[in-house]
């Protein structure tokens, strides 16, 4: 097994602009949920929200959509194969994920 990286030294470019990347998603999903949270909405809901927004958008960069310079993927280290084979991960993810409560609406 390679080097285990801590803290950030002796990255490569490719996984400082990865991680970068992950800071910026963070950044949007917060600022997102926040610019769409209203008075009547409960922190579920905010929480709900601001990780659906990481989640899905995490996908998106595996999927190729956020960082052309980042072309990722995920592999099952069983069998060798790409959990992104025959879909887009941003769109399965969004059908599994709760952007918002279960609450009946009231």
């Amino acid at each position: 097994m390679g080097n285990i990286i801590v803290g950030g030294n002796n990255m490569n470019e490719a996984q400082k602009e990865f991680f970068e990347t992950l800071s910026s998603i963070q950044d949007n999903a917060v600022y997102q949920a926040l610019g769409e949270y209203e008075e009547t909405d409960s922190l579920t809901d905010l929480l709900y929200n601001a990780t659906y927004e990481a989640l899905t958008s995490i996908c998106e960069l595996l999927d190729g959509y956020t960082n052309s310079n980042l072309q990722l993927d995920i592999i099952n280290k069983r069998d060798n194969s790409s959990l992104k084979t025959g879909m887009q991960m941003h769109d399965v993810c969004a059908n599994y994920l709760k952007w918002k409560s279960e609450k009946e609406d009231e």
